[in-house]
């Protein structure tokens, strides 16, 4: 029986291996199509395109508050009327700016961000599976909206015959990826908690992890609860569309600091497309190379020039950075925290 189990666990990690083999395969990818477009068009000519907004570019960094702060209302929405301890939403912020660091600067494909959020949220006394439901209908409600701002993207690229060519090409991607979206949602109305079982059978210590997770019978009836708050869901949307419109207005924001006037539906365009982009591609870690390659595509039809295009990724990559380690440094001083006040008790209080 052990053999089994631990065969079991070798067949889970090996697969695990092949996941990480492609996402760190891709990574090097991106990385060296990165480099190699920066050393191309010249190190030099860049800088001299970035300097021209000198320390003013540190406001990007607080910019990027305001898009965080409303996907994080959009989710204490779904949080308000769970039944659980309430949290206050500072906290949520808190925890909403984690699973933005980590899925933007972390090789985890864009989910390690929620698991960490559900383990946060556990953390602070909510029930694991309120927490759980939270997160999953959270983040459909995201994709929904993903979709809905790409189409918009695609509406405005319609207007402009340089990027026509372009648009059936992004179109077939959007229904590619609609599949595995509908079957996202229908998974979660016919029972998670089964597919949830199987997943984590077949993960190491996958036992662990679905206790982690609470009942998962009670997380199917959360999820169907909080589809049933139908007003709930559309409020939670509005706030996370207000979330994206804002990112577009961040992009308008660098091209300003570059000293470059650029239409508003020119940067929701750019903004809208390249996002879609970035998360079909998801298994590349922080999207590296698809940012840069997607920016200069979509910028060179907005009338961006090569360099202006690459200083507007080096922007978006410094305030990922700026804003995301510290949000990174200060959940890992409480984990350690939590670590240090763990082996400070006696052996029979520890709980883990």
């Amino acid at each position: 029986m052990l053999r089994g189990t631990d065969m079991s666990d070798d067949g889970a990690i090996h697969k695990l291996n092949y996941v990480k083999i492609i996402t760190y395969t891709t990574g090097f990818v991106g990385l060296l199509f990165f480099t190699t477009l920066i050393f191309h068009e010249g190190v030099n000519s860049i800088i001299t395109t970035i300097s021209v907004a000198g320390w003013q570019m540190l406001w990007v960094v607080p910019f990027h508050l305001l898009p965080i702060a409303l996907d994080a209302e959009g989710w204490n929405i779904l949080l308000k009327k769970l039944k659980s301890t309430h949290i206050p939403f500072p906290y949520v912020f808190w925890v909403a700016s984690i699973r933005s660091a980590i899925n933007s600067l972390l090789p985890v494909a864009m989910i390690g961000g929620e698991v960490v959020g559900i383990r946060l949220m556990i953390k602070k006394k909510m029930v694991p599976e309120f927490a759980v439901a939270s997160v999953i209908v959270e983040t459909t409600l995201t994709l929904i909206n993903q979709y809905l701002f790409a189409i918009l993207g695609v509406a405005l690229l319609a207007f402009d015959i340089h990027g026509a060519y372009l648009i059936g090409t992004i179109l077939l991607a959007l229904l590619i990826s609609l599949p595995l979206f509908a079957v996202f949602v229908l998974l979660q109305h016919s029972g998670i908690s089964q597919h949830l079982k199987r997943l984590t059978a077949c993960l190491p210590n996958g036992s662990k992890l679905l206790a982690l997770l609470g009942n998962p019978a009670l997380l199917d009836t959360e999820i169907k609860g909080l589809y049933h708050r139908r007003y709930d869901l559309i409020r939670c949307g509005i706030w996370q569309m207000a979330g994206l419109l804002t990112g577009a207005a961040e992009t308008w924001f660098i091209l300003y600091l570059l000293k470059y006037e650029i239409s508003p539906s020119a940067a929701l365009m750019i903004e809208s497309l390249s996002q879609a982009l970035r998360s079909a591609t998801f298994i590349v870690p922080a999207g590296i190379g698809i940012q840069e390659a997607s920016l200069v595509l979509l910028g060179g039809i907005a009338g961006l020039n090569l360099e202006l295009a690459i200083a507007l990724s080096l922007a978006k990559r410094f305030r990922d950075i700026a804003f995301g380690l510290p949000v990174l440094m200060s959940w890992q001083w409480t984990e350690g925290r939590h670590l240090s006040d763990m082996f400070k008790r006696k052996p029979h209080q520890i709980k883990l």
